[in-house]
């Protein structure tokens, strides 16, 4: 690939991803999660940056800015993991955890890098001097063996932090609509999906490197411009995704409801039938359906479904019930889950504003005054409810008038 192209695309990803970092620091509070994305996002900002230098040539003129961060991935699974950690409602890591995740990241850095960092600069400019010869056609070395075993080491370490952290956030994915009516559930899966994709890029490496060292495949630069493409890509949509609910994190009334439910599933995986979530605790019938009619009268007489971070346990404290209570009763009583009973209540409030000829609202204020955080999701929930969208509602409901 043109390396002018490819330094110029880093370096506009680097850009993005720099700004996503800062606007997620400054919208999140201290202990938010929102922070801990916003430094995967800095440290991947500064590897765009590595990139657009080495392959503009920007690097003769800041050689010192390069290299402070090598094996970034042994700094980065530790990160994303403690990042999915706060998101679902487990422990934070204490400073001594901390030190002991990060533990091969520092011993890298002290034993290999620390004389790279002091190196004068002619010197640095000579290697990535070499480097670019290297992308320019000439042939790629074969590396020593314990480099290799090392690289791959590393690439197992971030694997191995991604995978832990993709369980957390798909235990939380399949039950999360029946915690939150906001957007959560949505930001949950694009999570998921986006871990999904850098285990996927790690492998890809994996396979591209092997396949250049013992098949002669290409040449290493090719495998790094792959990876950091990629990368570019996925920084951005981390980021943008992260700016719906920059601080998102489930609480530890939450987690208990969703691991209740996934041991009450593991535990009768063999039995049959649509109830098999709750026989560890059954309900009786005439107890589900009073609820279920307490549920209805407190969100209609309470319009608590105008709230847009409406969760289960904001409903469980209205009504004095446990959460894992009422997730019961909307599954087994009202044939629904708490996100989609939520939005059926805003939605029918939207048609009642629709359908009120002295509201002249544009249909962003609709959605906003019937408790959803954007159109988007409004969009979604009122199609999916009534068949249109709410602008084709009005614009019916206008000529049936």
């Amino acid at each position: 690939m043109n390396s002018t192209f490819l330094g110029v695309v880093y370096f506009i990803a680097f850009s993005h991803a720099l700004m996503l970092a800062i606007a997620l620091w400054r919208r999140t509070s201290a202990g938010n999660s929102g922070r801990l994305l916003a430094i995967i996002l800095a440290v991947l900002a500064y590897k765009l940056f590595e990139g657009g230098a080495q392959y503009s040539g920007f690097y003769r003129y800041v050689p010192h800015l390069l290299d402070l961060m090598p094996l970034m991935v042994l700094l980065l699974g530790p990160l994303f993991y403690a990042y999915t950690r706060q998101v679902t409602a487990r422990a934070s890591f204490s400073a001594h955890l901390w030190l002991l995740h990060l533990l091969p990241w520092l011993a890298m850095w002290l034993v290999f890098n620390t004389d790279d960092v002091f190196r004068p600069a002619e010197l640095k400019v000579a290697f990535y001097d070499r480097l670019a010869a290297l992308r320019a056609g000439e042939p790629s070395p074969q590396l020593p063996t314990l480099t290799i075993a090392i690289l791959l080491s590393v690439k197992a370490h971030l694997a191995t932090y991604l995978i832990l952290g993709w369980r957390q956030l798909n235990q939380f994915v399949t039950v999360a609509k029946n915690l939150r009516s906001d957007s959560s559930p949505q930001q949950l899966q694009q999570l998921r999906f986006l871990a999904t994709a850098l285990i996927l890029l790690e492998v890809t490496w994996v396979a591209l490197f092997v396949a250049q060292q013992y098949l002669g495949w290409g040449t290493l630069s090719y495998v790094s411009e792959v990876w950091l493409l990629f990368i570019a890509i996925i920084v951005l949509a981390i980021g943008l995704s992260s700016l719906q609910n920059p601080a998102i994190a489930f609480s530890h009334e939450e987690r208990i409801v969703v691991e209740s439910s996934t041991e009450n599933t593991s535990n009768l995986s063999a039995a049959s039938g649509a109830k098999i979530k709750y026989l560890n605790s059954a309900l009786p019938a005439s107890a589900t359906n009073a609820l279920a009619k307490e549920i209805e009268q407190t969100l209609r007489n309470g319009q608590l479904y105008l709230t847009p971070n409406l969760t289960l346990t904001d409903l469980a404290r209205a009504l004095n019930q446990k959460s894992h209570t009422l997730s019961q009763v909307i599954s087994q009583g009202m044939n629904s889950n708490f996100y989609q009973l939520i939005n059926s209540y805003r939605v029918q409030h939207a048609v009642e504003l629709l359908e009120n000829n002295q509201i002249t609202w544009p249909i962003e204020r609709i959605a906003l005054e019937s408790g959803f955080n954007n159109r988007v999701t409004f969009n979604k929930a009122f199609k999916q409810i009534m068949g249109c969208t709410a602008s084709e509602y009005k614009k019916q409901d206008s000529e049936a008038c």
